[in-house]
């Protein structure tokens, strides 16, 4: 079968390798669609997460269940069955698991979702709708991550909110905002067909940080208060910055996307005890892929989801996402 893998330090190449067979407590799932993440690709050109070549790539998914291993009889699940997968096996045995943080389980494995198959462990399997669209449902792996970062910073009605970047994360998480009576609702992108995305979804103000001053933008929509909460899904060193400028007094800053690992923000502890403001991370939690299962109908799919690209072009699709024009490419992984 076609995977796309981590080849070699900065390189990613489509190999030809054997189809996976599930072993106890494993599930063989057909790959239907996944999407590209900005992860995916900072994996092979930051090493995030670890990552080490060779290995396979890709984690957000959606696909149907075309074989089940010895043990995963309780699971409810068949042959059949559309499904979407956690990006990594969890053994549910060490120290983060027994303590309610899989997401942080010390023998986890992916699994390789740029594949024409993968096996995984049947806990990391999540059943769809059975009149499910496979190609919507391949981002709700990042729909978890918005909904883990609605969890952390919860936002009140009325207050005002400002997202930076508006990729495939941001896109998302900017849906969820949306959603969540934030008034002021600011986005902060250079790209302008995104921008004008985000108004038409109903954002209310705009900023190209490329030509515009973040902070001064911020003071002046703000009434020089400043956002009561930013999230900040570029993950951009220079956007980490104007971010934590431009929150008010008591606010909340969210750096939810991934940074490179060297980066290092400057911070001036007096400036933040000054405004008694808090700064936040977001990573991920299994748990919640039923609600973000829930979610996905309600999000605005058609300006979220960009080109679909067969997997056998999935370095086309690689150098589209470079682009940046478009917030989510997804690869066909049945062609």
């Amino acid at each position: 079968m076609k995977s796309l893998y981590f080849a070699r330090e900065n390189e990613i190449e489509l190999w030809d390798v054997d189809v996976p067979t599930p072993g106890p407590g494993e599930v063989k799932v057909k790959t239907a669609f996944a999407s590209i993440c900005a992860t995916d690709i900072h994996q092979v050109t930051q090493g995030v997460l670890g990552a080490k070549p060779p290995m396979p790539l890709g984690h957000e998914t959606s696909g149907t269940v075309v074989e089940l291993g010895p043990g995963t009889e309780a699971s409810g699940l068949k042959v059949g069955d559309k499904v979407t997968s956690f990006p990594v096996a969890v053994c549910g045995q060490c120290r983060n698991c027994k303590s309610g943080m899989p997401q942080y389980c010390l023998n986890a494995a992916p699994f390789g979702g740029f594949s024409e198959y993968y096996v995984t462990s049947v806990n990391s399997v999540f059943p769809l709708p059975a009149d499910a669209d496979l190609k919507s449902f391949t981002i709700t792996e990042p729909t978890v991550c918005a909904v883990r970062a609605m969890d952390l910073v919860p936002i009140k009605h009325g207050q005002t909110v400002a997202i930076s970047g508006i990729g495939g994360i941001g896109a998302i998480l900017m849906n969820a905002i949306l959603l969540s009576g934030a008034a002021k609702i600011t986005v902060i992108e250079p790209v302008a067909a995104k921008r004008q995305m985000a108004l038409e979804l109903g954002a209310s103000h705009a900023i190209d940080p490329t030509t515009q001053d973040v902070v001064a933008e911020a003071t002046r929509i703000t009434d020089g208060l400043g956002f009561d909460v930013v999230f900040e899904a570029s993950g951009s060193p220079r956007a980490a910055r104007p971010a934590l400028d431009s929150v008010a007094k008591c606010g909340r800053v969210v750096y939810f996307a991934v940074y490179p690992p060297d980066y290092e923000l400057g911070l001036n502890l007096y400036e933040l005890y000054s405004k008694e403001a808090s700064i936040h991370t977001v990573f991920t939690n299994p748990d919640l892929f039923p609600r973000a299962i829930n979610l996905v109908p309600r999000l605005a799919l058609d300006h979220i989801i960009g080109p679909v690209i067969p997997l056998s072009r999935a370095l086309e699709g690689v150098e589209l996402f470079h682009s940046g024009q478009y917030p989510k490419i997804i690869l066909d992984c049945t062609k």
